[in-house]
């Protein structure tokens, strides 16, 4: 489904005139934008939420979600994850030229009477990151003589879906077809006054939500599910 198309109106905007019984002067552009575009951010959580082995990304970015940066030596501190919504993965490339995976610390893993700047102070081989705010830090600093600085830094991560402006014509959303009424059927429920046709539309988008959950799920057809245990009671909860 496009955003817009006014020649046959099968459009997310004409959709929500259509059900809504609203034009572009009861129910603003700008407010259909904005009404989708958060409809649209939630639909992606959700598949984070659920997603398998096989990651989501936005179908309209032209790139994937993998970033390099250069290494500088004895330089901790990399920022620039501000269009990062989660991590998946951070590597360094060691003097071989090799990726090497990094694994993942805090601050309160540093144990004892050690303070965080004297943690693996010596600068090599980077073994360890934390994030902090939008940068990641490397543990130890990479020295030059043990890295390759060049694009030594390789982050994988998720991100923000491409958002409908006010502009957008043919434009989809970037998650799997079937499940676009969604954003529509959203955008209607927070103009609608009625309650009857509200609770409507809701039955109609938590069936579609249902759906699209059971789609990312089960997407990657060749990796096996993971069986998780159920919760365990302790033994108060008998009592």
């Amino acid at each position: 489904m496009v955003f817009s198309n006014s020649a046959n109106a099968l459009g997310i905007v004409e959709y929500i005139d259509f059900i809504c019984g609203t034009n572009s002067t009861s129910y603003p552009l700008n407010d259909k934008v904005r009404n989708i575009n958060a409809a649209y951010e939630d639909v992606v959580r959700l598949i984070w939420e659920v997603q398998d082995g096989w990651q989501y990304d936005d179908s309209n970015k032209t790139d994937l979600p993998i970033a390099t940066t250069t290494l500088v030596n004895n330089q901790q501190d990399y920022g620039g994850l501000t269009s990062c919504q989660k991590i998946e993965r951070v590597e360094v490339k060691d003097s071989a030229g090799n990726y090497v995976k990094l694994t993942q610390l805090d601050l309160s893993d540093i144990g004892g009477t050690i303070g965080a700047t004297e943690y693996l102070e010596v600068a090599g081989l980077p073994l360890y990151y934390d994030l902090i705010g939008d940068s990641i830090f490397l543990y130890p600093s990479p020295a030059s003589g043990d890295v390759t600085l060049v694009a030594g830094l390789k982050v994988f991560f998720s991100r923000t879906p491409t958002l409908f402006t006010s502009a957008s014509t043919t434009a989809s959303p970037g998650f799997a077809s079937p499940f676009h009424k969604i954003l529509p059927l959203t955008a209607a429920i927070d103009f609608e006054q009625d309650d009857a046709k509200v609770a409507k539309w809701m039955r109609q988008k938590q069936d579609l939500i249902n759906g699209l959950k059971a789609f990312y799920s089960s997407r990657n057809v060749e990796r096996k599910p993971k069986l998780r245990p159920s919760q365990q009671k302790s033994w108060r909860q008998y009592l």
